[in-house]
């Protein structure tokens, strides 16, 4: 068992002092790092001397700071800690260490990857071990942003119909019919019988006025119209609109309207549903079991655990490994279904000048900066929220003269633009290039990095933020999602007419009558946002993805996200 007081220590001294024979410490910093009291500190500080760890020196008299000195080098315990851990298959002790802070390369070794992927655990289970690089933010089905977040609450809880992307049509799940008498209207909804929640008892039509009562009151944005929802036989429930809707039934397939038992008090510790998952807590992550009697069939794997390890984030291509073989994964470039973005604060002063605002449209030439850096990695520019749209059209071109010019009309003579952007190693790049340019031009900005589970809001001191969204697998229903959540860019820092318009223009979603009506408005909404300048997209991210070839039916979609239910480890075959 490690001992992660010492630990803890280490790396906060580490981390402040570098490498060092020995170090000062007060017991206001041992309090600060540990979490605990002054009497707890000195008793932490007095064991781990006794324990002949370290070398504790109390600072005697005024202006006397205590001294620390450690009994051995901390690299070489790190690599025999871990490979003890590695070993024993202790991920989430593994896991735990790397959020300590220590040097990446001490603790994230061979080994210890190797801990994480599909392999054999106890009692013959198939066991996918896998890491997510930041802390989930929400687990609510009301209030989730995060793609990743949407795609574990997915695997637990399930929707009423479900979306196939390829035949562009909705399909039964916990409903097995659904209709509506009156052209949209009223929807009806017959549901499945023996449907088992994870406690125990049967899905009825309660849990369905239930759940969609809940999101009528906590996300209004998401089932405006809803005049009534109301159970009219034990498996039947019928949803009254103020007007005809024939989008409706698509919004009931979203992570949004996940359905939720009546009796059981919503905790995102341990969410509780029909889906093909268990959800239980583990120690800095947490493990999703089969749940064998899942109305639609049993998962083949038997549980995934994933783990926090935030020093695992990068460009590497994210791959699933199987323990005890050899690394030959399958790799290949795959489009993401997302776009990058460039977004003004419209509640800012500089937001106001619509030659400023082209002006930064201008200096951002996503071509210019891909050369200029050497990335790697491939390039679709965007001209559309979705790639496939982007492919079919030529990408925009840029010129610094016309930004140029531009800057000479709005003749901003105020202070620099602060350009918000999440604190990754590729946004920072791109934001301190964009920077870069405009100071060559006479233009100021300051680049302003932030935590990765912030977003800027209207009355941040930020101007202008880099931002990306994701699709899910209904492009439309996501288009029309991110534009309508509160809790997202668009709708907090768009103008108000922008808004106005865009949502006349998404109404029509309510009567579109077919796919080509609906990929219509969608260019209409576009031009809306893009023409004046307020947002500017600027590509679609393109990843590698690897998988190892024993991993059998692992169907990665547009983001990479595994659908577990579906994963199983078989045998190499030619």
């Amino acid at each position: 068992m490690p001992d992660w007081p010492y630990l803890s220590l280490r790396a906060a001294l580490h981390a402040r002092d570098g490498v060092r024979d020995w170090h000062r410490v007060t017991l206001a910093d041992a309090q600060g790092w540990w979490g605990c009291s002054d009497r707890t500190a000195k008793r932490q500080l007095a064991r781990l001397h006794a324990s002949g760890r370290l070398v504790y020196t109390p600072g005697r008299g005024r202006g006397n700071t205590s001294r620390v000195a450690f009994a051995t080098g901390m690299e070489g315990e790190l690599a025999a800690l871990t490979a003890g851990l590695a070993a024993a298959g202790a991920a989430a002790d593994l896991a735990r260490l790397s959020r300590l802070g220590f040097p990446r390369a001490w603790v994230l070794t061979d080994a210890v990857r190797g801990t994480f992927g599909l392999g054999v655990g106890p009692a013959g289970t198939d066991r996918l071990r896998t890491v997510v690089t930041r802390p989930l933010t929400s687990l609510d089905p009301l209030t989730v942003n995060s793609a990743a977040e949407a795609h574990l609450l997915t695997q637990v809880l399930d929707p009423l119909l479900l979306f196939d992307p390829l035949a562009g049509t909705l399909r039964p799940h916990l409903a097995h019919h659904w209709g509506t008498p009156d052209g949209g209207r009223r929807w009806v909804f017959h549901l499945r019988k023996g449907v088992q929640f994870h406690h125990g008892r049967t899905l009825d039509a309660q849990d369905v006025c239930f759940t969609l009562e809940r999101v009528r009151r906590g996300a209004p944005w998401y089932l405006g119209g809803v005049l009534d929802v109301r159970e009219i036989a034990p498996f039947t429930v019928q949803v009254t609109l103020d007007r005809p809707d024939l989008f409706f039934p698509r919004r009931l397939a979203h992570e949004q309207a996940l359905i939720l038992p009546w009796d059981v008090p919503f905790d995102e510790r341990r969410p509780v549903g029909t889906g093909a998952f268990r959800w239980h807590a583990l120690d800095g992550g947490f493990r999703l079991e089969a749940f064998d009697a899942h109305f639609a069939g049993r998962p083949l794997i038997d549980e995934v655990e994933v783990f926090l390890v935030p020093e695992l984030r990068g460009d590497a291509p994210p791959a699933l490994d199987v323990s005890g073989v050899p690394e030959d994964p399958v790799e290949r470039w795959v489009p993401e279904n997302s776009v990058h973005f460039l977004i003004w604060n419209a509640h800012r002063p500089a937001a106001r000048s619509a030659a400023l605002r082209a002006a930064v449209v201008e200096l951002h030439d996503i071509r210019a900066f891909w050369h200029e850096s050497g990335r790697a990695e491939r390039l679709l520019p965007a001209t559309s929220f979705l790639p496939r749209r982007s492919l079919n059209r030529p990408p925009r071109g840029h010129s610094l003269a016309r930004a140029q010019a531009l800057l000479a009309r709005a003749a901003y003579a105020g202070p620099p633009l602060r350009v918000w952007v999440l604190d990754l190693p590729g946004a920072r790049q791109e934001a301190d290039w964009l920077a870069a340019r405009a100071a060559r031009l006479g233009l100021p900005m300051q680049v302003v990095p932030a935590p990765l589970d912030a977003l800027p809001d209207a009355g941040d001191d930020v101007d202008l933020a880099f931002m990306g969204e994701i699709a899910g697998s209904d492009e439309h229903l996501s288009f029309w999602s991110a534009l309508k959540q509160p809790e997202l860019l668009f709708r907090r820092l768009l103008p108000a007419d922008v808004l106005r318009d865009v949502d006349a223009l998404l109404d029509g979603y309510r009567v579109a009558p077919d796919a080509a009506a609906l990929e219509a408005l969608m260019t209409r909404v576009e031009a809306r946002l893009l023409g004046g300048h307020h947002l500017h997209l600027t590509h679609h991210r393109v990843k590698r993805r690897a998988v190892h070839p024993l991993i059998r039916d692992v169907h990665p979609d547009a983001y990479g996200r595994i659908d577990f239910k579906r994963l199983w480890l078989g045998d190499v075959r030619p």
